[in-house]
């Protein structure tokens, strides 16, 4: 499979994937020790599927290097980036796991951040918001019904996410320092005077990627120019990929 070129994302659904001795061999052996170390089953479950995914994904891209073979390091956030082997292109990826999904987003141009939640958990939509929202997505939460609130939330949730994970910081960007507006036609974000960044070198998708799942995509960068496209790939237990239809998508260049 080819790699995105710079005008691409790849969003990839990774399936299911049971852990057994032949896959184990595919994690390196921090990994595999700390995946030893995890009690909650739905943690372990988690963290293994997203490794083994990753790196599946990738040898997708560069059959040649087997999945066991790739490093990888973090920065000082604990955002994952690809140390080696050295590739002929360029890439960068993100990942995001809920209960029942698990997607991992790959570009070639800028910084992509991906977010996907389960809508049905429980939370306090307005009360979450009202902590750490800025205030005009508060005050757009408010001025809707009931019944709509919970979708707005999961959608300003979900881009929120993708955001501070493309800029690689996390939480360590506080919620509120920037706002989401769905007026126009595109989605707008705007920041205010803790953040010194551009709505101009930012770009956002949704997505609902099921019935029970919402997810956001984002990609920023100086160098990001022109129509993006955005890819589907499904990862089968088997480490091999099909084709994933994006329906309902929405954001630039998304007709």
């Amino acid at each position: 499979m080819k790699p995105p070129s710079a005008n691409q994302i790849h969003l990839w659904l990774v399936d299911d994937v049971t852990p057994n001795e032949h896959q184990q061999g595919s994690l390196s052996a921090s990994e595999q020790a700390r995946y030893a170390r995890i009690r909650a089953p739905r943690a372990k479950q988690q963290y293994w599927q997203a490794r083994w995914a990753v790196r599946h994904a990738l040898s997708c891209y560069a059959p040649e290097v087997a999945p066991q073979q790739w490093l990888f390091l973090r920065n000082a956030y604990g955002r994952p980036a690809l140390q080696g082997p050295s590739l002929p292109f360029s890439l960068d990826f993100n990942i995001s796991h809920t209960r029942g999904a698990l997607v991992i987003a790959f570009a070639a141009q800028g910084a992509v951040g991906v977010d996907v939640e389960y809508t049905q958990r429980q939370c306090r939509a307005l009360a979450v918001a009202e902590r750490y929202f800025s205030a005009p997505e508060v005050a757009d939460l408010q001025g809707l019904p009931q019944e709509l609130q919970r979708k707005r939330f999961f959608d300003l949730w979900t881009l929120k996410e993708s955001y501070i994970k493309a800029c690689g910081m996390g939480m360590a960007i506080p919620l509120g320092s920037f706002s989401f507006d769905f007026a126009a036609d595109e989605i707008a974000i705007a920041f205010d005077s803790r953040r010194e960044d551009s709505p101009a070198r930012w770009r956002f998708w949704q997505l609902p990627l099921s019935q029970t799942h919402q997810l956001a995509l984002a990609l920023g960068g100086d160098a990001v120019a022109g129509d993006i496209a955005i890819e589907g790939s499904r990862l089968q237990a088997d480490g091999t990929r099909s084709k994933l239809v994006l329906d309902g998508l929405r954001g630039p260049g998304v007709s």
